[in-house]
């Protein structure tokens, strides 16, 4: 995957849209301050492709811009020669945000939609390979290379993303928690539930056999005892129901002659109201007659009241009739001097709006001369003020010292002279260092006569060491031997074969041998052993002060080189200074009168600034002057116009004044208006008032001189009502043969009648009731007999049968609750020890999983191999950068390096040099970002370059190191903040702050 181009617009501290084209970039720096978003360019490529971003917020609401509302970053890309380019937005909506994502391919020299949107797919990499392969952390590995062993496998996890086994070891180990516990949990569980055992299950279903054959017979029994005992309760009540009849009919004859005369009663109510409507429409009409002759007695009085009030009503009307047509020729006598009033008063309005604006002419020419005369008195205080000034820096012109052509001469001479001072100070800072070296290499050259005399003591001392270790070694063996020959002697007898020599044993050609003692050569052993580590040492430092010394000989060659060339450069710039500048001079003089000079001919150059500005604006003030003495004296002449025709208009209004008093009598007009509109006003609402009263009393007799008329029909109609009413009644009354004391006497409501009536119906249906049932009664006792106590005796023997009944049931329903509850018990019982045994399998697969995952097995081993396979890979690309001249190898857990160069010298990684470190750890992310690639094409690659500071050994070793990957056709892209090491690239991509957001600048 190489880069083509990546737009970023809203995307972090990128507020403006920004472009950074790779397509002619090779090898790059991104440089900015802190803060300012070198970061943030890959943080926008991940982005764009994977909507994500490395140790920030995902989410786009967090990446976008403060007070921005959108962001879009595009990123166009080769990949296997096709270009690609991805394109994501996000934009936000008041409450919703929107996001989009496009993944195009260039075909044809047209943008076509991919047929897969994944980027995966594309890239065969997701975003936490594409981080760890593309974007190289330079500095984690320094770290990785230097460190101890634990913090190499912990860092080499992070980086190779093996946190995943880990994860895996803690998620094993929380399940075999979670099923111990459960497991422990049904353990308790089966420990309390106690299930029964299969005989008392079939004891109980035995017991349980024997009451359903014996049940079934008992509630026989219960239910013929029961028929029985219902049968003798039954007899037992229907005699006592007979004795009750009998007692209820002796007492329902007594009441036979209250019956009777309710029978009277009843007969003669029931006559009295089939004529009770007749007598209520009688009583009606003589009610109906007294209202209606009340009614027309107060119709009569309301009439005659009517009359009188119409007849002083007329009286009035006509009487403002005579006074109305006075009054109307008065008011007719006002509007005529009204009208002329009005003329007179619209000519007074005309004369006071002219006069108003004479008025406000008049000030209006007042304020305008006034402005006039105040601007032209600040004009001739401007004119004198800017004549003074020019004066004065005239004066200060004339009175300077300014030397125009020894400044000239000095400033020819300021950058040599510049060039001369810096190139002074390089030098001496350059001898400084010479000296420093020097310094370090009478220490070095001392250092190596210490370390090769040590050297030579130490040859002396391993050498005696050897000879005194050789001495004794030789004593054992010859005590060994002589010990063996005495051990063998002492199992041989005279005659025996020797197993040796096959000879035959003879005591008297046996050489006596004395027992010789064993020495102990331990303590020499390790004084030897020491010696040689020593020695070993003293050779290791001898090799690496003399390659120090070697190294600082170049360095002090180098530095004398230098500071010869910078004394020719020196003595070629004071040969163009002394050419410019024959006289004698020195840089301090000629810098300080040169500044006296600048100073002053930057005052004289103000002066002439400020003398041209001031003629100006004398001559500006001059014409003002002029200019508003004129206008003063046309404002003069303006106002004495405006006051003239003020006093025309004011004599003109006051003669209308007078008239207009004289017409009204010294009223307004307006009041004059007012009091003619009031009259005619009074005078008309007076009218209606009366022709009202008029009319409302016409009407109110004509109404009541009605209504007197139909009150004298209505009580006629009403008298001959009532007699026709009065002979229908005595007509009816004699039909039921009762007079009408007799008629009201009889009369009864009708619930009274009802109550009669219910009681006689009451009483025949009681009498006729208890009749039939003791006659029904009689024939179903017949002759049989009964007592309490015969039914008291088969209600026992009920109850016991029904007891023994319930006991069986109860113990019945028992046993079978307690034969489904042991089933379900057992069932349950069978399945827990199940899922006992399956949790107790599934924690031992976990424990055994979490055991094999811990960081001392299982991923010991996977790290170790990696880092093995990666320390290879890592040697063959760090001899590539070095040209052959280091391998990298791991020993013992520590990584070395060795030094072709040198011999094949060996050196521990955290003694190399700044720049053989880089090499290095740069070798080993390669190799990783080669494995984690897995084969996938990598056409670009970004270092964070981790270095603190960089000496100019390290610079130029550093700056070799990256010449080289660029040499292998990638885009190399490295983040510092370096300036040196930027500045060695060809081409630097520098983020620089601004108040509208970071910007890309490329240099």
């Amino acid at each position: 995957m190489r880069p083509i181009e990546l737009i970023v617009e809203g995307f972090t501290s990128f507020r403006s849209r920004q472009v950074l084209d790779f397509s002619s970039l090779d090898l790059f720096a991104i440089t900015g301050a802190t803060g300012a978003g070198k970061t943030s360019l890959l943080d926008a490529i991940t982005f764009a492709l994977y909507d994500k971003v490395a140790q920030k917020p995902n989410s786009s609401r967090e990446l976008v811009s403060q007070g921005a509302a959108q962001l879009k970053v595009e990123f166009r890309f080769l990949m296997r020669q096709t270009e690609y380019r991805a394109v994501r937005t996000w934009r936000n909506r008041g409450k919703t945000d929107v996001k989009n994502f496009l993944l195009e391919q260039l075909i044809n020299e047209e943008w076509d939609r991919c047929p897969t949107q994944k980027i995966e797919e594309i890239l065969g990499m997701d975003f936490e390979t594409f981080t760890r392969v593309i974007i190289l952390p330079q500095g984690q590995f320094d770290e990785f290379l230097k460190g101890e062993a634990n913090k190499r496998r912990e860092i080499l996890r992070q980086l190779a993303g093996f946190q995943i086994f880990e994860q895996m070891r803690k998620e094993a180990s929380d399940r075999t928690s979670r099923f111990k516990a459960e497991r422990e949990g049904l353990e308790k569980v089966l420990a309390g539930m106690q299930a029964p055992t299969l005989e008392e299950v079939r004891e109980r279903q035995s017991e349980l056999e024997q009451l359903e054959i014996g049940i079934p017979e008992l509630d026989a029994k219960v239910s013929n005892g029961r028929k029985l005992l219902e049968s003798e309760q039954r007899l037992f009540e229907q005699i006592q129901q007979y004795c009750t009849i009998s007692k209820h009919l002796e007492q329902l004859q007594q009441n036979a002659n209250t019956i009777k005369v309710r029978e009277a009663q009843l007969r003669n109510a029931q006559l009295a109201n089939s004529i009770v409507g007749t007598w209520t429409l009688f009583q009606t009409a003589n009610k109906r007659a007294d209202i209606t002759l009340i009614e027309l007695t107060t119709a009569n009085q309301n009439l005659s009241k009517a009359k009188l009030d119409l007849e002083q009503q007329k009286e009035n009307y006509e009487q403002f009739r005579n006074n109305h047509l006075e009054a109307q020729k008065q008011i007719e006598a006002q509007e005529r001097n009204l009208a002329l009033a009005e003329s007179l008063y619209i000519q007074q309005q005309q004369a006071e709006a002219e006069l108003e604006r004479a008025k406000q002419n008049m000030a209006e020419r007042s304020q305008v001369l006034k402005q006039s005369r105040q601007g032209l008195t600040q004009a001739e205080r401007e004119f004198h003020d800017t004549e003074r000034q020019l004066q004065k820096i005239e004066t200060e012109i004339s009175n300077g010292d300014r030397d125009s052509l020894r400044l000239t001469s000095l400033r020819q001479i300021a950058e040599p002279l510049a060039e001369w001072q810096l190139r002074q100070d390089n030098l001496g800072k350059q001898q400084q260092k010479l000296q420093l070296l020097q310094g370090e290499n009478h220490k070095l050259t001392q250092q190596l006569e210490r370390i090769h005399q040590a050297i030579a003591n130490a040859d002396h001392e391993l050498q005696a060491v050897s000879d005194r270790l050789s001495t004794a070694e030789a004593s054992n063996l010859e005590a060994l031997q002589s010990n063996h020959i005495n051990a063998l002697r002492a199992e041989l007898h005279d005659g025996d074969q020797c197993p040796v020599c096959n000879n035959l044993f003879r005591l008297e050609d046996v050489i006596e041998r004395h027992e010789m003692e064993l020495i102990d050569t331990t303590a020499a052993i390790a004084q030897k052993d020491l010696a040689e580590r020593q020695l070993v040492k003293l050779n290791e430092d001898r090799v690496k002060v003399t390659t120090s010394l070697e190294s600082l000989h170049q360095q002090q060659r180098e530095q004398e080189r230098e500071i010869t060339e910078l004394e020719v450069q020196i003595r070629q710039v004071q040969s163009q200074i002394d050419h410019l500048f024959p006289t004698p001079w020195q840089a301090a003089d000629i810098l300080r009168e040169r500044q006296a000079l600048e100073n002053k001919e930057t005052t004289y150059q103000k002066l002439i600034t400020a003398q041209t500005e001031i003629a100006i604006a004398h001559q500006t003030n001059e014409n003002n002057l002029k200019a508003l003495r004129a206008t003063q004296q046309l404002a003069q002449s303006e106002y004495n116009k405006a006051e003239l025709e003020r006093s025309l208009r004011q004599s003109q209004l006051q003669e209308i004044q007078q008239r207009l008093q004289a017409l009204t009598h010294g009223q307004s007009y307006t009041a004059l208006q007012q009091l003619v509109l009031q009259s005619k006003r009074e005078l008309s609402d007076r009218l209606q008032t009366i022709e009202t009263s008029y009319q409302q009393a016409r009407e109110s007799f004509a109404k009541r001189e009605e209504t007197a008329t139909k009150a004298q029909e209505n009580y006629h109609s009403v008298i001959s009502e009532r007699s026709q009413h009065e002979i229908t009644w005595q007509t009816e009354l004699k039909s039921i043969n009762l007079s009408e004391s007799e008629f009201l006497a009889a009369q009864a409501t009708r619930s009274q009648i009802e109550a009669w009536q219910k009681e006689i119906d009451n009483y025949q249906r009681q009498q006729q009731d208890l009749t039939t049932r003791g006659q029904i009664l009689a024939e179903t006792i017949g002759d049989r007999h009964t007592d309490e106590q015969a039914i008291g005796t088969q209600s026992k023997a009920l109850q016991q049968l029904e007891l023994e009944l319930k006991e069986a049931s109860e113990h019945r329903a028992s046993l079978k609750a307690w034969l489904e509850q042991a089933q379900h018990k057992r069932q349950e019982s069978q399945e827990l020890e199940t899922r006992k045994i399956s949790l107790q399998a599934q924690e031992q697969t976990f424990y055994t999983l979490a055991q094999d995952l811990k960081s001392d097995k299982f991923q010991e081993y996977i790290l170790d191999s990696l880092q093995q396979e990666l320390a290879n890979r890592a040697s063959i690309l760090l001899q590539q950068l070095s040209d052959n001249r280091y391998i990298l190898q791991i020993e013992s857990g520590d990584y070395w390096v060795s030094d072709n160069w040198n011999g094949g010298e060996k050196r521990r990684i955290r003694t190399l040099s700044g720049g053989e470190t880089f090499a290095a750890s740069l070798a080993m992310a390669l190799a990783l970002s080669e494995k984690l690639s897995m084969g996938i094409e990598l056409g670009s690659l970004f270092l964070d370059e981790g270095f603190g500071t960089l000496d100019s050994e390290t610079l130029e070793s550093v700056t070799q190191i990256l010449e080289s990957l660029r040499q292998q056709e990638r885009l190399i892209g490295v983040i510092t903040h370096i300036q040196s090491l930027a500045d060695r690239l060809p081409t630097q991509i520098h983020v620089r702050k601004s108040p509208n957001g970071s910007e890309l600048v490329m240099i």
